[in-house]
């Protein structure tokens, strides 16, 4: 028989993120996509845009609660019942209350999970600094993750990771695990031909070689380290590609537009606004796309996918050291090690002053290692009740030859 998916994920109220389940839909796999119909983002709700499905069956359903970790959806016995999934798979961590609505909800179905963790998470350390500082948000979120880690992990059938650090962390807390790549639509992402590059460029005022952050604008992404390198690099012409994020607010999106102005970089930025999907146009319009995330006691870089991204458009990509970032490059761009204000700058230096046409074998390597078609691959495999981890670093001949 052939499986049936039940797909729950916040994540896909962006419908780029959907693309892997219209592929798995392409293969015979019989999809249903549930996705909330607002998410809490920048400190706001947003409506979920109302996008056709593409192969797949899809649902909106109203979502109660801010927190990540203790989100419930409102009508999902209602659509498990409807579509009687052999198969579900919750786009969240193991220890979440999605997961344990899933876990109730379709008690005869195969559960899966997908984690970003790249931590071991000591309950213990975590309960006594929140006890220390007085912290009794703290308290409460370490209790409640502690407790929907146990419960979780007497249900789930197998725990997918984006990382080998995250399997390994898995598997210690005696989960099998699985490595996911966080797939990029090939369709969408790829070297665009000269013209239409051009074109992009011309609209933005870019005249020189181009450097450019795509990501989260929060401290551990380093930004302030990448505007810091540039700072040595006034002799050289260049331009700086940043998204405006003029929806965040935070403090440090201030932070980074005085950081610009006491560097007299002002005059070198141009500053953009887009939707995910229309990424690829903005990637092409730049040559080098740096990463320089830094790790915290808590947190260290869980995948980069923008790095995927980059490199299927031809960028030339340089990242910090930081956590999941070497293993993402899979062997393409350069890394430095993060934080080392000097060694980027160095980097940024020598890129700047040789660039070059597009690279075209990192593109090829994205395509290989980071596609839709290699997620679905593995996802496939678990579905049809093999390991996994038999197609995981291995890809199909029969469809990722492009």
């Amino acid at each position: 028989m052939m499986p049936r998916l039940l797909v729950i994920s916040p994540p896909c109220h962006e419908p780029v993120n959907r693309a892997v389940y219209r592929e798995l839909a392409v293969r015979g796999i019989a999809v249903h996509l549930v996705v909330p119909k607002r998410h809490f983002v920048g400190g706001a709700w947003r409506d979920t845009r109302m996008v056709p499905a593409e192969g797949y069956e899809l649902s909106h359903l109203d979502i109660r609660g801010r927190n990540l970790r203790l989100q419930r959806l409102v009508g999902l016995r209602s659509v498990v019942a409807g579509f009687a999934p052999s198969h579900v798979f919750v786009d969240a961590d193991p220890a979440s209350l999605l997961v344990l609505q899933a876990a109730l909800a379709a008690s005869g179905a195969r559960l899966s999970a997908l984690t970003a963790e790249n931590m071991a998470f000591d309950a213990r350390a975590r309960l006594g600094e929140a006890l220390s500082g007085g912290s009794l948000k703290g308290i409460v979120n370490v209790l409640a993750k502690t407790f929907m880690r146990v419960l979780s992990r007497t249900r789930l059938d197998r725990v997918f990771t984006l990382s080998d650090e995250g399997s390994r962390v898995v598997e210690a807390s005696g989960l099998p695990a699985t490595k996911l790549p966080l797939g990029f639509d090939p369709t969408l992402f790829f070297i665009q031909e000269p013209e239409l590059r051009a074109q992009t460029r011309a609209r933005l005022g870019l005249s020189a070689p181009t450097v450019a952050y795509f990501g989260r604008v929060v401290p551990e992404k380093g930004i302030h380290l990448l505007v810091d390198a540039l700072a040595q690099l006034k002799d050289l012409d260049w331009h700086f590609l940043l998204d405006r994020f003029s929806g965040t607010g935070s403090g440090y999106v201030s932070e980074i537009a005085d950081r610009i102005g006491e560097r007299g970089l002002a005059d070198r930025m141009v500053f953009f606004e887009a939707r995910h999907e229309d990424m690829p146009d903005y990637m092409n319009a730049a040559d080098i796309v740096v990463l320089p995330s830094i790790s915290t006691p808590k947190w260290k870089e869980q995948y980069g996918r923008v790095i995927q991204e980059a490199q299927a458009c031809g960028c030339t990509v340089i990242g910090s050291d930081s956590g999941a970032i070497p293993e993402t490059m899979d062997g393409q761009g350069t890394l430095f090690a993060e934080g080392d204000i000097d060694a980027l700058a160095k980097l940024l230096r020598s890129r700047i002053t040789k660039a070059g046409p597009r690279d075209s074998a990192a593109a090829a390597s994205a395509r290989k290692n980071r596609s839709i078609q290699r997620q679905a691959d593995i996802l496939e495999a678990y579905l049809q009740g093999e390991d996994p981890g038999d197609r995981e670093g291995v890809a199909r001949q029969t469809r990722n030859c492009a």
